[in-house]
């Protein structure tokens, strides 16, 4: 929520604030894009030049962005915590840090690694983009804990990454890397490469933004997500000691993890599209076609009954080259031929044939003006990068560098017949059989079924599916369903992702069980996760803390 929002609202328990500069990703909006992920949503943002005391009252935490606020702002947010308030600091600039009792250093290390010891997370640790900033807490009485910062090959440096402190009544964590860089540069890539070709394959595609950029060591971790789920556990440990903070779980109706199905038309045949849907409705999945603007064999009758069977349909827009000068006429043409053939808009997600893209995030603005919310163009591809290539399953609105968040959501796709299976003489291709492939993708599913709480996307087109794929992904629907992993398609997923986005939960008093009937959460599959005092039968483990969920 921004400040014109929440006038006539009770003040949000989390503030979360960032200078105005020309930092990439700086906006208060976009640090708060990693608490909306994690189903935090009682949060209001401002930019520190609009801070005043009277904005620090009744709030229970602050995340501040990378800044360096003048001295009246931080001896307000000094006492903020004194006075037992909970205080995030990411890359605190010289003065603030000396102000936090830390001696900066002036030096730092560009990409490092960062060893979380929790639960479903990586051994390797996390990795770190962007900027690390050097500091020392060594010499502060209130030193309390701190996690050290490896270099990228995983050496350690000698200087901390997270440093938690004690103040008064509150705690204080200073991050000696920026989270909502870090997250957006993991997701979105090197934006140094915004319009360049580095795949050698024709047409830009999302992966010519990974050259050089995927952390071999963890790519097949969602480690943007678990960044995600890093800075939720922190904010559990600054926070104040009379309440806890309730979220919302990741996946509708207490799941443990989901699989998105999707499917490019590319000119199937009516039999090739009848097998996939077969063997989705002899296994209770549901997915997403995209559909071609000419010669698709779907017809509007065969569409309407489809969709009243669980199906969802868009619109597959083709973009050869000149793509992003023909992107948007392109694009407006198609979304009339669905109109006009199916008597309906396409849903709100879209891929473009071949995966098509350009520029940095300029393809998801143009898909924002013509209603799109959701995009699965960002394959996993070789040789930039495979499994999650973008370290993330989770949806997460797209940003700019400048902070500013688009209404679209970024949702990868970890795996596609193409991408995966050998013997169709594809240079993008893990080269897999089908057995490696289902042990591969069952696995992931597994492991994100446990407390690395994730989700991933995959795609089957009907003619792969007929004639090579079936054997992947008929064993990896059949066993979602036999471990009780929904597969569904996009715009399904999509309603339930914006309901979660859509409901604040504000924190409740320390042991006890508060009453959410009234937010009618089951009616749209929601869960809500409450910090449990201790592990017991009824509680779930996600990333090493207990939580009831109710």
């Amino acid at each position: 929520m921004n400040q014109s929002e929440i006038r006539n609202s009770p003040p949000a328990s989390i503030l979360v604030l960032a200078a105005n500069t020309d930092r990439w990703f700086s906006s208060p909006e976009a640090y708060a894009e990693l608490l909306y992920l994690e189903g935090i949503n009682d949060v209001e943002t401002a930019y520190l030049d609009a801070l005043t005391p009277a904005m620090l009252e009744g709030r229970s935490l602050v995340l501040l962005g990378a800044a360096d606020p003048e001295p009246e702002v931080v001896q307000w947010l000094i006492d903020f915590a004194y006075h037992g308030g909970g205080l995030i600091c990411c890359a605190p600039g010289e003065a603030l840090a000396a102000a936090l009792g830390l001696a900066p250093l002036n030096q730092g290390v560009m990409h490092g690694r960062l060893p979380v010891a929790l639960a479903g997370f990586p051994e390797a640790g996390l990795p770190l983009k962007g900027w690390i900033q050097h500091y020392s807490g060594a010499e502060n009485e209130d030193h309390t804990d701190t996690i050290p910062l490896h270099d990228f090959d995983g050496r350690p440096t000698g200087h901390p990454a997270v440093i938690e402190l004690a103040e008064g009544n509150g705690v204080i964590i200073v991050l000696a890397y920026d989270p909502a860089q870090c997250v957006y540069l993991l997701r979105q890539g090197n934006p140094l490469l915004a319009g360049c070709r580095s795949s050698g394959f024709e047409r830009m595609r999302p992966s010519d933004l990974f050259e050089g950029w995927q952390d071999e060591r963890t790519a097949d971790w969602p480690t943007a997500d678990l960044h995600g789920h890093f800075l939720r556990e922190l904010i559990h440990r600054v926070w104040p000691e009379d309440t806890v903070l309730p979220w919302l779980w990741y996946f509708p109706d207490r799941a443990d993890t989901v699989l998105i199905f999707t499917s490019d038309d590319d000119w199937s045949t009516r039999v090739h599209f009848e097998q996939l849907i077969e063997a989705c409705e002899t296994y209770d999945a549901r997915l997403t076609f995209y559909l071609v603007q000419k010669d698709s064999v779907m017809d509007r009758a065969w569409l309407e009954d489809l969709e009243c069977r669980g199906f969802d349909f868009s619109v597959h827009p083709d973009l050869p080259p000149p793509s992003l000068s023909l992107w948007d006429r392109t694009l407006n043409d198609h979304i009339q031929q669905f109109r006009d053939a199916y008597g309906q808009p396409p849903s709100p997600s879209v891929r473009n044939h071949c995966i098509t893209w350009s520029g940095y995030i300029e393809g998801a603005r143009i898909e924002a003006r013509h209603g799109f919310t959701f995009d699965t163009n960002c394959f996993s591809l070789l040789p930039q990068g495979r499994y999650y290539m973008n370290g993330a399953g989770l949806p997460m609105k797209f940003a700019d560098l400048t902070g500013d968040v688009l209404p679209v959501y970024q949702l990868p796709t970890q795996f596609s017949d193409e991408t995966t299976l050998g013997g169709q003489g594809f240079g993008w291709s893990l080269n897999l059989t089908p057995d490696e492939g289902v042990e591969l993708i069952t696995g992931l599913l597994q492991r994100n079924a446990g407390q690395t709480a994730s989700m991933m996307c995959v795609n089957a087109h009907p003619v792969s599916f007929a004639t090579y794929s079936a054997p992947l992904w008929t064993p990896v629907i059949q066993f979602a369903q036999a471990h009780s992993i929904p597969v569904c398609d996009v715009e399904r997923f999509s309603r339930f992702w914006q309901a979660r986005r859509a409901v604040r939960l504000q924190p409740v008093p320390k042991d006890t069980m508060p009453d959410f009937s009234h937010l009618n959460l089951a009616e749209q599959g929601l869960s809500v996760m409450l910090p449990a005092a201790r592990t017991d039968a009824g509680t779930r483990m996600v990333c090493g803390r207990p939580y009831v969920m109710v």
